[in-house]
């Protein structure tokens, strides 16, 4: 690992971007480790909506953005993608659930 100011090359650049997204989509798989577990918990459309659950989560992702100076609306707008897909998956496991 280098830091930013370290590299002597574009391709060194390209070579640290490509390890830290590869590290973005192992914690984003983790993540959906996670989603899969909680299931366990939900009972219903309600559990898994959680509207309230999921604006706090955006609020804190905002406020974690500002606090390492990285636009908060794009964090968001990231966030908000993530939410939805799980939120859709795990509609489809409570569904299938449900049918059992």
């Amino acid at each position: 690992m280098k830091a930013p100011a370290d590299c002597q090359s574009i391709d060194e650049v390209r070579s640290e971007i490509d390890r830290v997204d590869h590290a973005i989509v192992e914690l984003l798989g983790e993540r959906r480790r996670y989603v899969q577990a909680i299931m366990r918990f939900k009972r219903n459309e309600g559990d898994v909506r959680a509207p309230a659950r999921q604006a706090q989560v955006i609020a804190d992702r905002r406020r974690w953005a500002e606090d390492v100076e990285l636009n908060p609306d794009l964090v968001e707008e990231i966030y908000r993608t993530i939410i939805d897909h799980f939120v859709a998956e795990e509609m489809r496991l409570l569904a299938e659930h449900n049918r059992s």
